[in-house]
């Protein structure tokens, strides 16, 4: 992935997470998932944009807000498990937590970066194209700015415990697991899980 584009995807990436995934989960389990990314889109965006000059100024409450209220409605252990593989099934218990940490952190600080650059963009949500009992779903939306083309998103969501989560989303069509399996896959082969636990520490030391 070139650099232009892995910044545009970062960068929507970041924004629909915040944009679309900030649920209180007692109303999660009541609506389709399109409604859900919907709902709460523009309270999202309302509250980045009432803060910005707040968030920007001390990073570490930008970091705080998406910590508490983006994170919890992300499977961070099967987003993980996708993007590692078949190494994943070899490693540890212990190897695994000390993925899905280190990997979480480093989401953590790309969202706060990108969230940082949100501006007067809006959320388009499409109409869902599932069945009411169907648990895994793919939500299609765009990200709407004045002078700017639309940017296509899409969310694949699962309902777990009767709260949905978003365990990977995509930008043009290109999914984040794939993005990151790819990127850490030389990783793996040559080091192991070891190695990748290495260079996810060395990433975040680096912010």
């Amino acid at each position: 992935m070139n650099i232009a584009v892995n910044k545009l995807f970062q960068w929507v990436a970041a924004a629909a997470l915040g944009f679309g995934l900030i649920a209180q989960p007692a109303m999660a389990q009541d609506m389709p998932a399109n409604e859900f990314v919907e709902k709460f889109s523009n309270e999202v965006l309302a509250e980045i944009k009432a803060r910005k000059q707040e968030l920007l100024a001390d990073p570490k409450k930008l970091d705080a807000l998406i910590d508490q209220k983006v994170m919890p409605n992300v499977n961070f252990r099967k987003m993980t498990q996708l993007v590692v593989g078949r190494p994943w099934r070899e490693a540890t218990p212990e190897q695994r937590e000390q993925i899905t940490k280190e990997f979480r952190t480093l989401l953590v600080k790309t969202y706060s970066g990108a969230l940082a650059q949100v501006g007067d963009q809006t959320l388009q949500v499409d109409r869902l194209r599932a069945r009411p009992e169907d648990t895994d779903v793919i939500v299609n939306s765009r990200v709407i700015q004045k002078g700017a083309p639309p940017v296509d998103l899409a969310y694949r969501v699962e309902k777990k415990d009767g709260k949905w989560l978003i365990y990977d989303l995509s930008v043009l069509g290109l999914w984040l697991v794939d993005s990151y399996k790819a990127q850490f896959g030389t990783v793996l082969s040559n080091s192991g899980v070891d190695g990748l636990i290495q260079t996810l520490k060395t990433l975040n030391a680096k912010g």
